[in-house]
């Protein structure tokens, strides 16, 4: 993805309401695109907490052009449960 295509699904994803729906958004996105790493921090600043970041995430994850670098993206998360299944998805 182009930093035009991480600025289209941004906005896409601010118009949503609900995580759920911006989660949404970007999986229909997600089926054309690979995004780097980098572009998936700078989208995870759309959600407020723990839950939504790591439901994006886990969306995510199988779309990232840079997989190695993914595991990065666990200092992002601040509560245990999460971390935890967060480095199971990355099979830490």
């Amino acid at each position: 993805a182009t930093e035009y295509d991480l600025d289209k699904l941004r906005v896409k994803m601010i118009a949503e309401v609900t995580a759920d729906d911006r989660i949404a958004a970007a999986r229909k996105v997600f089926r054309t695109k690979c995004f780097t790493t980098r572009q998936i921090r700078a989208l995870t600043e759309l959600f407020l907490n723990d839950e939504g970041k790591y439901k994006f995430l886990d969306a995510a994850y199988p779309f990232v052009s840079d997989s190695q670098q993914f595991r990065s993206l666990g200092s992002i998360l601040k509560e245990d449960y999460y971390i935890k299944r967060f480095n199971a998805m990355i099979r830490l």
